[in-house]
């Protein structure tokens, strides 16, 4: 999914893309390309001391919204 249709799709879900300040730009959102070399970006998500694995995607965008969207539109 490209950059403008992932802040689209934010956008009309209500949700926000949390910026920090890592390699990707995005919290929650780390390179890791020994896992996939097409999917190189994984979202995580810490809530309780664990950490959830949200999965890999092509673009650190598309793992920042997914990482948006476990956390909701209060986020």
């Amino acid at each position: 999914m490209e950059k403008a249709a992932v802040l689209r799709a934010a956008t009309r879900e209500g949700l926000t893309l949390v910026r920090a300040e890592n390699a990707t730009g995005f919290k929650g959102v780390c390179r890791n390309e020994k896992t996939s070399k097409s999917k190189p970006f994984q979202a995580q998500l810490k809530r309780g001391g664990k950490r959830g694995y949200l999965g890999l995607y092509a673009t650190a965008e598309e793992a920042a919204l997914a990482y948006a969207r476990e956390l909701g539109p209060e986020g």
